[in-house]
């Protein structure tokens, strides 16, 4: 008889706290924060010039990059000077790329991903060599970038961790880059 009272204890004690993780996650409003361009721009500023190579033969050498956030697109575009150097032959030029946000729990970092590359010239290079940096360029992008988060949430506080582990949706709105997160008290 008592290990059924316990039971059903336990079942009520269970659906009440589905209840009220329910009721929260339902009613309790989003908070958000806005990161306009320009704080975007003086982080990445601080984590560039970002630099790839291939075998110590191929190197991709990102610099200056220039935000551009664009009204309802998930994508956060980016021009910069690039150096591709091939040997000890250097080809500036410039590249226009866009990713996606993909934001790391735990962590607040803001990393980019599907990186494509919009717009790529380079002085110095034959058309033929044009387009294989071209084809290959979005993986160079990719391992430069890779590691490297554009953005990260500040702060070591709890109120700061709870943040971080509560971001429900990074986007662009009103040329802002909008992380939304669940309210946890005050």
């Amino acid at each position: 008889m008592s290990a059924r009272r316990v039971a059903i204890g336990l079942g009520v004690a269970a659906l009440l706290a589905s209840a009220g993780w329910w009721a929260v996650t339902t009613f309790v409003p989003e908070a958000s924060i806005d990161i306009d361009q320009a704080q975007l721009q003086q982080r990445l500023d601080a984590r560039f010039p970002q630099k790839n190579c291939t075998m110590m033969i191929a190197c991709v050498t990102i610099s200056k990059p220039v935000v551009r956030l664009t009204e309802g697109s998930p994508r956060i575009g980016l021009s910069a000077d690039v150096l591709v150097s091939l040997g000890h032959r250097e080809m500036p030029g410039q590249v226009t790329f866009s990713g996606v946000l993909r934001y790391v729990r735990y962590e607040g970092d803001f990393f980019l991903d599907d990186v494509r590359i919009d717009n790529f010239a380079l002085t110095g290079m034959s058309p033929e060599l044009v387009q294989v940096v071209k084809v290959r360029g979005p993986d160079a992008l990719r391992r430069t970038l890779q590691g490297h988060p554009i953005y990260t949430l500040k702060g070591d506080g709890p109120r700061s961790a709870l943040a971080k582990l509560a971001v429900r949706d990074v986007s662009v709105v009103d040329g802002k880059v909008r992380v939304t997160f669940l309210r946890f008290g005050g």
